[in-house]
């Protein structure tokens, strides 16, 4: 009596494990292309390739929001800001 307890134990255990051919691939929540990224600047958000007006250490350059390494960033230019 007490071997078949345990088997019934161990089917019922072995029943409720996921089985590796039923597992259906999904997507990771946080995979990349699932994701809008944007760069912040001027408490506004720009979305990739846009360009703005940006404050450096060589004078105000134009930047484009740009993906470096896995995360959004600014791409600073050569190129000074347009005069208003």
């Amino acid at each position: 009596m007490r071997h078949l307890a345990w088997l019934l134990f161990f089917l019922t255990v072995a029943s409720a494990a996921p089985h590796a051919h039923d597992a259906t691939p999904r997507p990771a929540a946080h995979a990349q292309s699932a994701m809008e990224c944007f760069c912040r600047a001027q408490g506004r958000m720009f979305a990739e390739g846009e360009m703005v007006c940006l404050k450096t250490a060589q004078g105000n350059r134009m930047a484009r929001c740009e993906m470096i390494t896995n995360v959004m960033s600014w791409g600073v230019t050569e190129t000074p800001c347009p005069q208003s």
